[in-house]
């Protein structure tokens, strides 16, 4: 049963995304705004040290807690529907995630669409990646995660080091991640007045629409659940019971078992889309990031 935080959490981002459909949709910078307004202020971990770097081109932060696990790294890709979402959104979670692991974490600030339509976050992710392998990264000592967008973005970016013949890292760890951007699965309708962040609405089609523009959303690197699931790292993926996108996990899940691959499930029971950005104010949000953590320190 959920907490009494996570309820008055969930209660009160419901209102707001209520109130927010009910009138003509904002405009993108006022989404955009809003989007940091709510998450950018909240505090990280004593001890904490955040560092900006060039990865590559792309504007990143090496977010690094008190201890460290030798080589130990993680690379994040936040969520935000590829149209909202930045450094600052995340930190907070991103800062618990690297004290819980005992890793450096490479925060990426990949570009946005409608400015950077596909594939400029998939390219962008894959320089970080280049980025951190060539400046002494070890592929078995790193993983990949992200949440929502961010999500897909980590199978997308793991498919696409694969098709390319490149060094995979030790794990991936998508939270909620957005795999299908033509809205196939069927929880997109059946949960959509469960889930208090996300429903099946328009603003998601409006981010389908600015991410993919002219490419059809079921390419692979797109909708990574329409991609081929062998050959890929081991992989844990986490999503909320209530969620809209509930099926781009199960879906993925389904894939990879029956290609034999590594695979990892975590329904989290009456939890909403990306409950982990709750961090700080809901006791799930941090036991969600423990189990990430958990996962990923086992592997690397």
């Amino acid at each position: 049963m959920p907490s009494d935080a996570y309820n008055a959490a969930a209660a009160a981002i419901r209102q707001q995304m209520q109130q927010a459909n009910a009138g003509p949709p904002p405009d993108l910078e006022t989404t955009r705004a809003g989007f940091e307004a709510s998450y950018s202020s909240r505090p990280i971990p004593d001890g904490v040290s955040v560092a900006p770097v060039d990865a590559g081109g792309v504007p990143a932060e090496w977010v690094t807690p008190p201890e460290v696990e030798g080589n130990r790294t993680i690379i994040y890709l936040h969520g935000g529907g590829y149209v909202v979402g930045n450094l600052n959104t995340h930190r907070h979670v991103v800062s618990r995630l690297a004290v819980a692991a005992k890793a450096r974490l490479l925060n990426v600030d990949y570009r946005l669409a409608p400015e950077n339509p596909f594939p400029a976050a998939l390219d962008d992710a894959m320089a970080a990646w280049q980025w951190h392998l060539a400046n002494g990264g070890e592929p078995a000592h790193t993983a990949i995660s992200g949440d929502s967008a961010g999500g897909g973005l980590t199978i997308a970016l793991c498919m696409k080091l694969r098709d390319e013949g490149l060094e995979q890292p030790a794990c991936a760890a998508p939270i909620s991640p957005w795999t299908d951007l033509t809205f196939s699965g069927d929880s997109m309708t059946e949960r959509a007045e469960r889930d208090p962040m996300l429903s099946g609405g328009d603003a998601l089609h409006g981010m389908v629409m600015a991410y993919a523009q002219s490419v059809d959303a079921a390419d692979p690197y797109i909708s990574p659940v329409f991609g081929k699931f062998e050959d890929l790292p081991p992989m844990m993926i986490q999503v909320g019971t209530e969620e809209v996108l509930y099926d781009d996990s199960t879906r993925v899940v389904k894939g990879i078992e029956n290609a034999s691959g590594s695979v990892e499930f975590r329904p989290w029971q009456d939890m909403m889309h990306v409950w982990h950005l709750l961090a700080g104010v809901a006791p799930e949000a941090e036991e969600g990031i423990a189990e990430l953590a958990a996962y990923i320190a086992e592997r690397t």
